[in-house]
């Protein structure tokens, strides 16, 4: 008698419920022609949109003043007085990014071990889970509004005080923060805060040793990424009039000064170059590669291959935050005071309730969908500059062993590719302010002149993210179909364009989601959109209208959020 030990057959009920179901290749292709499909109507919808208009759209006198700011490039303002300006404006900068970041990650901490999992010793219950659900929300209401838009608000309250660049910083980047922060401690390993735990430690004594540990280098990795972009916040703040290389050069656009918008452009791109070399060497050594792995959402592994490169600009970072805290004369005196309690009352008073802005629900519809086609655009003229300058700023590795071949194409690729590499710079280092500025000379006030703004400064930041990806590509598959006798040319087609395609779909949905949210900067220099709005509501004081703009802006945010997530989960999928 023999034992039959193969499973039994199940139900066909259960067979159906437990396999996924079977995707077929004709399937997937439909799926894309009809993505490709709604794409071109959303695109296509968002061109009429913005060259609908009564009046002409290219502004001819402007283009004279644009021909006098390019011919002013080979002669930008070198004189002592100027540069030690120059100089002074760098300083505030650096120290508002420095001061914002260490104010981000306060309550980055703070809302992580909230938010986290891994730091309740116990599953929450309904009370901690509702302060929780009523947290994570405040959160995201909070990082869906610029910090241009939060300046502005806290300068009714505080004035033109170095504060506000702090707190503008502060505020949206730490409920970011909060949010990765605790992704990344429900990602540590949980055995040595367990096991001390059911040792009798207690809670606090187990977070520090046997949770934190683990977690820290993707911690301070995430801490020097928050500080590479509020760099580039902190330029865009200056156009509320803290200080800063903004505001000097706003100043030198609105006096025509173009030989000084030159040497201001120049001091922005080197700080934004010194600051973004070195984040990625300190990211390089404790955990994440580039900073694709954090834009895209991966909070990635730590390597194991540090080096004292992080070690010391820690402790660097923590001298300059001293120093900066010392030079820059921001007190929390006028938190507290009387005179900002009766502001911040008389504030809130005026915001509530909501209400519509002069023209009603037209108005406000409006200037939403003039805000989505705006960042439809953008994103259009961002992938163009991708695909023309991403490929150039890859690093190509070589296919075979001709090291010949190999040298003669060397020198050029590395021209090109510096060249390429400089050009992203240039386009995410000048804030989308001043591109608007630059626009808004050729271009008559509408959707057009924001979506290209918006379009050249997301293109640098774009470009970088995806050539960063590009080069982390496996390219094993291209060399065996080279090996096979394969040309060069169409190996990489078959093998390298499917996979980076998907890194550039994934990363333009991403940047899609932060460009919603980045018109708001475009239009209080002038564009369309819901930016333009608050605007003029607020130059007026109609703050119950701007509490109305606020929560439609929050909402497009919120949107645009939520159905890109999906998207890329089913791309993923």
């Amino acid at each position: 008698m023999s034992l039959d030990t193969r499973p039994a057959d199940r139900p066909a009920s259960t067979r159906a419920a437990t396999e996924r179901p079977r995707v077929t290749a004709r399937r997937v292709a439909l799926r894309r022609l009809v993505g490709t499909g709604l794409v071109a109507l959303v695109v296509g919808w968002s061109l009429v949109r913005s060259l609908s208009t009564d009046g002409a759209l290219v502004n001819t006198g402007g283009l004279r003043l644009l021909g006098r700011l390019l011919a002013a490039v080979g002669d930008p303002a070198t004189s002592p007085d100027f540069l030690r300006i120059v100089l002074d404006a760098a300083l505030t900068t650096v120290v508002y990014a420095a001061l914002g970041t260490a104010g981000a990650l306060v309550i980055g901490v703070a809302g992580a071990l909230v938010l986290s999992d891994a730091t309740w010793r116990h599953p929450p219950g309904r009370v901690v889970g509702a302060i929780r659900l009523v947290l994570r929300g405040m959160l995201v209401g909070v990082r869906a509004i610029h910090e241009l838009i939060w300046a502005l608000l806290f300068v009714s309250v505080l004035g033109l005080d170095p504060l506000v660049a702090v707190l503008a910083i502060a505020v949206p980047f730490g409920a970011q923060t909060a949010k990765v922060f605790a992704e990344i401690l429900d990602a540590a390993p949980r055995h040595p805060v367990s096991a001390m735990r059911a040792s009798g430690a207690r809670s606090a004594a187990a977070l520090a040793y046997g949770l934190v540990p683990a977690a820290i280098p993707l911690l301070l990795s995430y801490a020097f990424y928050r500080f590479e972009c509020a760099i580039r916040s902190a330029v865009v703040l200056g156009v509320v009039g803290v200080g800063g290389l903004g505001q000097e050069m706003v100043l030198s656009l609105q006096s025509r000064n173009w030989d000084e918008v030159w040497t201001l452009v120049a001091a922005v791109v080197v700080l934004s170059g010194v600051v973004d070399v070195w984040s990625s060497k300190v990211r390089g050594d404790l955990a994440v590669v580039s900073c694709s792995d954090w834009s895209g959402g991966s909070t990635g592994t730590p390597r194991g291959n540090r080096s004292s490169w992080a070690r010391w600009s820690a402790v660097f970072a923590a001298v300059g935050l001293v120093a900066a805290w010392f030079a820059s004369g921001v007190s929390w005196a006028g938190l507290v005071s009387a005179r900002t309690r009766e502001l911040t009352v008389r504030l809130v008073d005026d915001l509530l309730p909501p209400a519509l802005p002069p023209g009603g629900w037209s108005v406000l519809g409006g200037a939403t969908l003039d805000t989505l086609a705006m960042a439809v655009l953008a994103m259009v003229v961002a992938v163009g500059v991708t695909l023309v300058v991403g490929p150039l700023a890859t690093r190509v590795r070589p296919v075979g062993t001709d090291e010949g071949a190999a040298r003669l194409t060397r020198a050029p690729r590395l021209v090109g590719r510096v060249g390429a590499r400089g050009v992203l710079l240039v386009l995410r280092s000048v804030p989308p302010t001043v591109w608007a500025a630059l626009a808004l000379l050729v271009l008559f006030p509408g959707v057009l002149p924001g979506a290209v703004a918006l379009g050249l400064y997301t293109g640098g930041i774009l470009g970088r993210l995806v050539a960063e990806a590009w080069e982390s590509m496996d390219t094993r598959p291209r060399d065996a179909l080279r090996a096979a006798g394969v040309r060069s040319g169409l190996a990489a087609l078959v093998a390298v364009l499917p996979p980076s395609s998907h890194q550039l779909v994934t990363y333009t949905l991403y940047r899609f989601e932060i460009c919603v949210r980045d018109t708001a900067i475009v239009g209080v220099v002038g564009a369309a959109g819901l930016g333009r709005l608050f605007a003029e509501n607020l130059s007026v004081f109609r703050f119950s209208a701007v509490t109305t703009l606020l929560l439609a802006s929050f909402a497009v945010s919120a949107a645009s959020e939520v159905l890109g997530r999906r998207i890329r989960r089913a791309i993923s999928a």
